[in-house]
């Protein structure tokens, strides 16, 4: 989730513009890609 131009900077939730099913919203996407952005957010303040 960490963008390819600028380190440290994560994306999640409507921002990376996943298509759904639902035709709108989709709440399992939005938390589990903050939940992937925070852990590598934090992995990488730990780590670097």
């Amino acid at each position: 989730m960490e963008s390819k131009l600028i380190g440290g900077l994560y994306f999640a939730g409507e921002i990376i513009d996943a298509d759904a099913y639902t035709g709108g919203f989709n709440l399992q996407i939005a938390w589990s890609t903050a939940y992937a952005a925070g852990k590598a957010a934090a992995e990488s303040v730990l780590y670097n």
